[in-house]
C-alpha cells in the first residue's frame, strides 16, 4: 500500500523583535477567519508550529488587507509587530511597488514605509486614556494607568523589571473586571527621558511575550503623560528594541523597528483538526 499523498498549505514564519507569527497568504480566500480551533492549534508551540498569533493576508481594492489572531485563535483588533511584519511580506513579496503604502486592519487604514529591513508603521490615535485606574495592589509600583493603543493596555511602572514573574503576577490585572474586554498588562522601567524598558504579558497569548508593539506604544504615551518621557523613545524589550515617535497630541504615532522572515514551510492542515 502507497503513501497517501497529503495537500500541504504553505506559509511564512515572521518575527517582529520577538513576537513570532504564522504568515498565510489568503487571496484565494482558503481561511474564512471562523478556525479559532485550528488557528490556537498551529500556535501550540513543541506540537504545532509555535507562534504568538496567526496573520491571514489579501487584497481589498488593491490595499493589503490583514486579519489578526491570537495565539488562543481569536481575532484581536490590531497588533502592532504584525501589522510590520505584514508591511515587510507585502513589499518584499511583490504585492505593491512601491515601499510607502497602506495597510487595513481591523481597526482602520495604517500607512507603513519599509526600509530594508526596518519598518515604520503609523498608528490609529490612541483613545480611551485613564490615568488612575485604581485597581494596583503593589505597593512597590507605581500605576501608569490605561489606553487603547489598537486593543487594551494597563501599565504599571517599577524599578526591577528584570526581576517581576510577569506570567504570575500579570493575571491579575489582564482579568481584573476593571476591564470589560481584558487587558495587556505592561511593566516599565524609565531609563531616562529617551529611554524605557517593557515587559508585556499579553492577552490572547495568555502569557509574557517578547515584544508588544501596541504595548510598547501605551507604555511610551503614557510615560510622556506623565512627565516621564519625550519623543522619540527608544524601548527595549526582550525581543530586541522599538522606537515610539509621536506628537504632544498623540495625532501621529508611529512605530519603528525591525522585521525578518524566519523561514517558509507548509503543514498539513488536517492533522490539527480535532477529529
Amino acid at each position: 500500500m502507497g503513501l497517501i499523498k497529503m495537500k500541504k498549505t504553505s506559509f511564512t514564519k515572521m518575527a517582529g523583535t520577538g513576537n513570532d507569527f504564522i504568515v498565510f497568504d489568503n487571496r484565494m480566500s482558503r481561511f474564512k477567519g471562523n478556525e479559532a480551533e485550528l488557528f490556537a492549534a498551529l500556535c501550540l508551540r513543541r506540537i504545532g508550529i509555535g507562534a504568538d498569533g496567526v496573520l491571514l493576508l489579501s487584497m481589498v481594492d488593491d490595499a493589503i488587507r490583514m486579519r489578526y489572531y491570537n495565539a488562543d485563535g481569536r481575532e484581536a483588533e490590531m497588533c502592532g509587530n504584525a501589522a510590520r511584519c505584514v508591511a515587510f511580506y507585502a513589499y518584499y513579496r511583490g504585492w505593491v511597488k512601491e515601499p510607502s503604502f497602506v495597510i487595513q486592519a481591523m481597526d482602520g487604514p495604517h500607512p507603513v514605509t519599509v526600509e530594508k529591513n526596518d519598518v515604520i508603521l503609523e498608528m490609529k490615535k490612541p483613545a480611551d486614556y485613564e490615568a488612575e485606574p485604581g485597581i494596583l495592589n503593589e505597593p512597590q509600583w507605581h500605576e501608569g494607568g490605561a489606553l487603547n493603543t489598537g486593543v487594551p493596555q494597563y501599565v504599571i511602572f517599577a524599578d526591577h523589571i528584570a526581576y517581576i514573574d510577569v506570567p504570575v503576577v500579570a493575571p491579575t490585572y489582564r482579568y481584573h473586571n476593571h476591564f470589560q474586554d481584558g487587558v495587556n498588562v505592561n511593566f516599565v522601567k524609565i531609563l531616562n527621558s529617551h529611554e524605557i524598558q517593557v515587559r508585556t504579558f499579553e492577552r490572547g497569548v495568555e502569557d509574557e511575550t517578547l515584544s508588544c508593539g501596541t504595548g510598547c506604544v501605551a507604555s511610551a504615551l503614557i510615560a510622556s503623560k506623565k512627565r516621564m518621557c519625550d519623543s522619540p523613545v527608544k524601548v527595549s524589550t526582550k525581543g530586541g528594541e522599538l522606537t515610539v515617535a509621536f506628537d504632544k497630541k498623540w495625532n501621529k504615532v508611529t512605530l519603528a523597528g525591525k522585521v525578518r522572515m524566519v523561514y517558509d514551510g507548509s503543514v498539513v492542515l488536517s492533522d490539527f483538526i480535532r477529529k
